[in-house]
Formats: structure tokens, C-alpha cells, sequence
């Protein structure tokens, strides 16, 4: 017996009819459905084609203004709101360093790229600063036994986090990232993957990079919006 790793609570694992008929390894679960509830989904239906923001508009006011910069949009989809359960649990995971809840996610995150083609998983990088202090990119912890490669780096050692400042520094922030010598994207697909999407600069600062590059196409997903 376990204890969910949001509320401590004893969890409990009902056996279907399937599963006593068929058994096999039995996937233990790592917080309690009460917890899981309060993370609430994005729906696919009537969402901007472009940031995955829930809205009427094919393609929402930003997104239309990042296609005005660049001349293309990002397609991206978001997973969960960033309501106040993914924000407690981003500290947590992210801020306070408790790097096993980094598993909570891993089916939806699993399920949900498993429906989706491309040809390299590129998860976003965060500094070599972060990685000294944190210990742990929390992308890469979320993706799990997903398989991706690391090709982008950041060009400078520490920056100030995207967390600490506003909407419009988000959007003045000039290009951080550099391909790993040697990488070729030509004519290939790729998913950015990162953990939240705010206004989007980050995720375009990394997909320009990858079509400047010679990739085809780039989608991104993040856990939350």
C-alpha cells in the first residue's frame, strides 16, 4: 500500500473484471483521484489551432501576432490549465526540488505524444545555472522513459528565470538557445516539449531556431497553460 504524493492519503487500487481474467503488471497510482481532478484538462474542441488557448477564434489575437513576426505560427498543445493544483504543484516540483512527483503526469504525457509524428523529441533546455542549483531539468524529469534528444543548449550560463518577470520582458526576451554543433534538421519533424507555456516566447525562440536549421515542421506540447 502506497500514500498519494499530494495528500497522503492511503491509495487504493480497484481490480476489474479484465484485469483478473488478463493479469499482468498492475500500474500502481501515484495520487488519488480526488487530487488528479483538480488538474483540469484543455479541450481539444474549439481551442486556437495555434497555442491550443480554449476560445472560439480558429486562431487567437497572440497567435496571429506571432504569425504577423514570423510568418508561420507554432502548433501547440497545452495538456492542463495552470490553475492553482499545477501551481502548487510546480513548486513543489519545479521551485522546492522534489523531483518524485515527477512521474504524476507520465501516463497522460505518454499517451498524449504517442498520438503525435515526429522525428526527434527535443525537450527545452534550462542552464547550466539551474542545473547546479535545482539538480534536475524538470522537462526532461516529466517526459520520463520517453525517449528525446538534447540538441538545443543555452547560450548563457544564467539568466534571469521566465518565472520572475512580466509579459512584456517575456516577449523582449532576445534569442537563448544555440544548436549542439554538428545537428542537422533538414527535413525533419520535431516536438518542443516544455513544462509551461505562458506567452509563448520560449517555445518560439526554440522552434525558430529549429526551422533556421532546415526543419519541415515544428509542433511543441507542454504539461501546462
Amino acid at each position: 500500500m502506497v500514500n498519494c504524493l499530494l495528500c497522503n492519503c492511503r491509495l487504493t487500487q480497484k481490480l476489474t473484471i479484465s484485469k483478473i481474467i488478463f493479469p499482468g503488471p498492475l500500474k500502481q497510482p501515484l495520487i488519488c483521484p480526488e487530487c488528479f481532478r483538480k488538474f483540469i484538462h484543455y479541450s481539444l474542441e474549439e481551442s486556437c489551432r495555434g497555442c491550443g488557448r480554449e476560445e472560439r477564434s480558429e486562431l487567437c489575437d497572440d497567435c496571429q501576432k506571432w504569425q504577423q513576426y514570423y510568418g508561420w505560427y507554432l502548433e501547440h498543445r497545452p495538456l492542463f490549465h495552470y490553475n492553482q493544483a499545477m501551481k502548487e504543484f510546480m513548486q513543489k516540483y519545479k521551485f522546492q526540488g522534489q523531483y518524485h512527483l515527477r512521474g504524476i503526469f507520465k501516463e497522460t504525457i505518454k499517451e498524449t505524444i504517442t498520438h503525435i509524428e515526429y522525428d526527434i523529441l527535443i525537450p527545452i533546455p534550462v542552464t547550466e545555472h539551474t542545473m547546479l542549483t535545482r539538480g534536475f531539468n524538470q522537462v526532461t524529469g516529466l517526459l520520463g522513459d520517453i525517449s528525446y534528444t538534447e540538441l538545443i543548449i543555452h547560450q548563457n550560463r544564467q539568466k534571469v528565470a521566465q518565472s520572475k518577470k512580466d509579459r512584456q520582458s517575456r516577449l523582449q526576451t532576445k534569442q537563448p538557445f544555440l544548436l549542439k554543433q554538428g545537428v542537422n534538421l533538414k527535413g525533419k519533424t520535431v516536438l518542443l516539449v516544455d513544462d509551461i507555456y505562458t506567452t509563448g516566447r520560449t517555445l518560439y525562440h526554440a522552434a525558430n531556431l529549429c526551422y533556421e536549421n532546415g526543419s519541415k515542421r515544428v509542433q511543441s506540447l507542454s504539461l501546462a497553460r
